[in-house]
């Protein structure tokens, strides 16, 4: 069983995995040029992630919380979302 996660820690993982962090009271946001990974929360708990591009074409994927230990590196959205 995987401790519980709060916006502290997921600041922490998506800043270690390269990217630029802010917070909101029920959201952790990261960028990386016109891509962005927004982990949303809900009772203090990560519930989940969507992942997009803002651009000509744009993109989004959304899926359930997984943990931060399945976030992606900025590197890897620029892939999935091109």
């Amino acid at each position: 069983m995987r401790p519980e996660e709060s916006q502290a820690s997921v600041v922490r993982a998506l800043t270690r995995l390269g990217w630029e962090v802010r917070k909101t009271p029920s959201a952790v946001i990261g960028s990386h040029g016109k891509h962005y990974v927004m982990v949303s929360f809900e009772g203090g708990k990560p519930s989940s992630i969507i992942i997009s591009y803002v651009g000509k074409g744009g993109g989004l994927l959304s899926s359930k919380w997984r943990g931060s230990e399945r976030l992606p590196t900025p590197r890897k959205v620029v892939e999935a979302l091109s």
